[in-house]
């Protein structure tokens, strides 16, 4: 696969009609990738996240910028910035505060929509992600038509730390949840009939601590997710619940996107131990134990009836910053279908940029 850098931008998401890129708080909502024709609209934040989100040092420190976003149709997108979602209507450059998460939280790892699944509401989801130092309940939210946000279920206290991704399957009918983050809240359940059936698949160690994951027939494959020991892409076998390495991989993935219903990519992060004192993992340019080096990877996944393919398409190299006040070194994916971009967070040239990803010609 080939690789080029199409934007100094960063690609929040994409319709058939738009791509939306961020600049801190600043959209740049485009009908076309290289934005020959653009409306340039701000998050309604306020003058001072307004100026220090675009000054790139303090968006990343602050975290002032957007970290997912999705498209509702063609025409309306939800992004999520420094605690809440934002409505963006491209046709005319408008945004709209929609909802916003709980006092503990920046941003889920994303938003997914669900859709034609039997027992499921049509509708854009997340899980609650934060730092759940008290182990209070953690809940998964649902979009209804009305643009309201409510609970669809809820996870007892002290049963999760929070979570880290929704994952449609139309094939059985079900989503599966991925929690984490210590290893008794690590793990991996189904969930049916709109979350009134929820049941553990496997749970209580880091093999089950994951954010991304590729349904098949007898199970899943899955990328682990921790600074603290090596990671992996495992399949799972649903009826014997024992997992199988297809590859290790250089470190904890936290970003990935399905491409379809046998193929998927992710990225691994370079990132400090998460056992640190708050101060020195805040500015340590040291990886963690389970980082292998200073790069971040895009990995490419196929299965192929059974046969399981794991090929590194990308890698890039973490930048100067400290890792925690500078951002994890790693590699998003935009929401949007067709063409697969790109874009990096803290690394070496490709910091904020957006990259369109294409399969060689042989």
């Amino acid at each position: 696969m080939t690789s080029k850098i199409v934007s100094n931008n960063k690609l929040i998401c994409y319709s058939n009609k738009y791509f939306i890129f961020s600049k801190g708080p600043k959209l740049i909502i485009s009908t076309d990738l290289n934005c020959k024709e653009y409306k340039i609209a701000y998050i309604p934040v306020g003058s001072l996240k307004q100026k220090l989100g675009s000054i790139r040092l303090f968006a990343r420190a602050l975290r002032l910028e957007p970290r997912c976003g999705i498209f509702v149709d063609d025409t309306t997108a939800l992004i999520t910035y420094h605690g809440a979602i934002y409505r963006v209507d491209c046709t005319n450059g408008q945004i709209e505060l929609e909802h916003s998460f709980r006092a503990e939280m920046n941003n889920p790892l994303s938003l997914v929509k669900i859709q034609g699944i039997s027992g499921f509401e049509d509708g854009i989801y997340y899980g609650e992600y934060f730092l759940n130092h008290e182990g209070t309940a953690v809940n998964i939210y649902k979009r209804d038509n009305n643009a309201s946000w409510n609970v669809v279920y809820t996870f007892s206290a002290g049963s999760i730390y929070h979570i880290h991704g929704l994952v449609p399957c139309k094939e059985k009918d079900c989503v599966y949840i991925l929690t984490g983050d210590k290893d008794a809240e690590s793990g991996i359940y189904e969930a049916r009939n709109g979350f009134q059936d929820v049941k553990v698949i496997v749970s209580g160690k880091q093999a089950y601590r994951a954010c991304i994951a590729l349904p098949t027939e007898g199970g899943m494959l899955y990328t682990t997710d921790t600074p603290l020991e090596s990671n992996y892409l495992y399949y799972l076998d649903f009826e014997s619940k024992e997992i199988q390495t297809i590859a290790e991989i250089s470190g904890p993935s936290i970003y990935g996107k399905v491409i379809s219903d046998s193929e998927m990519v992710f990225s691994t992060s370079v990132e400090p131990d998460s056992k640190l004192p708050r101060w020195r993992y805040e500015f340590t340019h040291k990886p963690g134990p389970g980082i292998k080096d200073r790069k971040s990877r895009v990995y490419y996944v196929k299965n192929e009836d059974g046969k399981f393919t794991c090929e590194e398409i990308f890698a890039a190299t973490k930048d100067i910053l400290p890792m925690g006040v500078g951002q994890f070194g790693t590699i998003m994916f935009p929401a949007g279908e067709g063409d697969l971009y790109i874009t990096g967070q803290a690394l070496r040239k490709y910091d904020n940029k957006t990259l369109l990803i294409k399969k060689e010609n042989k």
